[in-house]
């Protein structure tokens, strides 16, 4: 209970936030444009050579955005399509398999692999270690004014292993849904079967759950489990504003904890 005290602390000024930016969307007239976002979402498995390669750059990306205050979120979805191949991905979800497999038939795509990075929900998949091309196409959305804004806010509710979790959005959402993933800054792991036999892997923001809810307004509330003994400083709430037909994202924003 301590702890809940403690992330209390750090995250209230964010609710405080979304106060603010409400009445300023009744009172003052909304720009047209808005601070862009990026959000990629990455397909990878423990049990994939090549993936090791794509959480070394996910973790460079990230590092380097939070370094210049870039609002560039990453989000590590593990699916299951290799845990047959010698070694079964302890944080694998078939779920995040049907993800991938849903991405592929909303962009008409045909190839499954790993690792496989969709970012700002586009029709062009990349390879998740493919470090020019999607550094490009980051630095191309960055400075591209977005049309959609999205502010968020997490406070624990008393007496239950829950947070509440606030947004506030800008811009038209309809036919949308608002993700939301509770990712694991950092987990190392070895791995003693399959193609990384031997290796620790460094993972960097990977989902340990995820919801949806669709958009019915600009703005709203929700609760999300949570475990009170974790050390919240090792996770974050990535949400982003995705359509329900072509799975294009149009706004992303991150909660990150500390513990005071």
């Amino acid at each position: 209970m301590v702890q809940v005290k403690k992330i209390v602390l750090a995250v209230v000024i964010s609710l405080g936030f979304l106060a603010t930016l409400s009445a300023q969307t009744t009172e003052e007239k909304e720009p047209i444009l808005y601070q862009p976002s990026v959000l990629i979402e990455l397909f990878s498995s423990e049990g994939c050579s090549s993936c090791p390669f794509a959480d070394e750059f996910m973790g460079e990306l990230i590092h380097m955005s939070d370094s210049a205050g870039f609002p560039v979120y990453v989000v590590d979805f593990h699916v299951d399509i290799w845990n047959r191949s010698g070694w079964v991905d302890p944080f694998s979800d078939s779920n995040y398999t049907q993800r991938q497999q849903t991405y592929l038939k909303k962009k008409g795509l045909t190839s499954t692999y790993t690792p496989m990075a969709f970012v700002n929900g586009g029709d062009k998949e990349y390879a998740g270690n493919d470090k020019p091309s999607i550094g490009r196409r980051v630095h191309t959305l960055i400075n591209t004014p977005s049309e959609h804004f999205l502010r968020t806010g997490a406070a624990p509710v008393e007496g239950e292993d829950s947070l509440t979790f606030a947004f506030t959005s800008w811009g038209n959402v309809d036919s949308c849904d608002l993700r939301v993933a509770f990712v694991q800054k950092k987990i190392n792991n070895m791995v003693t079967a399959g193609e990384n036999i031997g290796q620790t892997l460094h993972h960097h923001n990977l989902v340990r759950g995820f919801y949806t809810i669709p958009m019915a307004a600009n703005q709203g509330s929700f609760k999300i489990p949570y475990n009170p003994d974790f050390n919240m400083e090792n996770f974050a709430l990535i949400a982003y504003i995705q359509h329900q037909r072509t799975w294009q994202v149009f706004a992303a924003d991150r909660i990150s904890f500390k513990m005071e």
